[in-house]
């Protein structure tokens, strides 16, 4: 082999291993890494802006969640990590998604505004996806929530009578109108300022990509 092929070979070798590794990178979307700081973000593409704007300060996110989806569960708590380190601090409002003719995503509603009105829904937010996600546990179920609930050190009694309350239960029936208000159609998403919308399913990178784009929606929305 001449001093001139050598080159010409290892550099044909070099180019099939740079060609080899770029076909066993992970699919897009899969385990990309969340945008830089300061990316910009297209309308329509990494998110949308509501056709009929809420009423909101341009500080509050409102997250519409369900506890048995595993996007809801793998967001919830570095959204809850980002709003944390804000200045001035953000607020989070969160509402169960829930389609009428779904009686699961209406009983996981009703699972939600039972803690809230204890108290409790932001304190037991990991624990009841944990116990839906991990443990399959049917919480819509009263007997299993207050199996549940015991084991967390919650007041049976209490539960119940949230649980059957009539403030409970408007507010369970509300939600679906609720969730149509602010134009959501999948979950989890994050609606910021009341005015633009994204979720995992157009961010970049899925639920890692979200927040980055929540980020940018926030400073973008003040």
């Amino acid at each position: 082999m001449t001093s001139f092929t050598k080159p010409l070979v290892r550099a044909m070798a070099a180019l099939a291993l740079t060609s080899t590794l770029i076909g066993l990178q992970a699919p897009a979307g899969t385990a990309a890494a969340p945008p830089i700081a300061g990316a910009q973000y297209v309308q329509g593409v990494q998110y949308v802006q509501l056709q009929h704007p809420v009423p909101a300060s341009p500080r509050e996110v409102t997250e519409i969640f369900w506890y048995n989806c595993p996007h809801s569960y793998l967001l919830a708590q570095p959204l809850r990590d980002w709003a944390a380190r804000q200045n001035p601090p953000v607020t989070i409002r969160h509402i169960p998604a829930a389609w009428p003719d779904r009686p699961d995503m209406m009983g996981y509603a009703r699972v939600y505004y039972t803690l809230d009105r204890l108290g409790l829904a932001d304190s037991m937010e990991q624990a009841v996806f944990h116990a839906v996600r991990d443990e399959h546990w049917d919480l819509t179920q009263p007997d299993a929530l207050s199996e549940w609930a015991q084991l967390q050190g919650i007041d049976e009694q209490q539960l119940m009578d949230a649980w059957n309350s009539p403030e409970v239960q408007q507010e369970v029936q509300a939600a679906p109108a609720l969730r149509e208000r602010y134009e959501v159609h999948e979950m989890p998403s994050v609606i910021i300022g009341g005015t633009y919308r994204t979720s995992p399913f157009i961010a970049p990178g899925g639920v890692q990509g979200t927040v980055p784009v929540v980020d940018y929606l926030l400073r973008r929305s003040r």
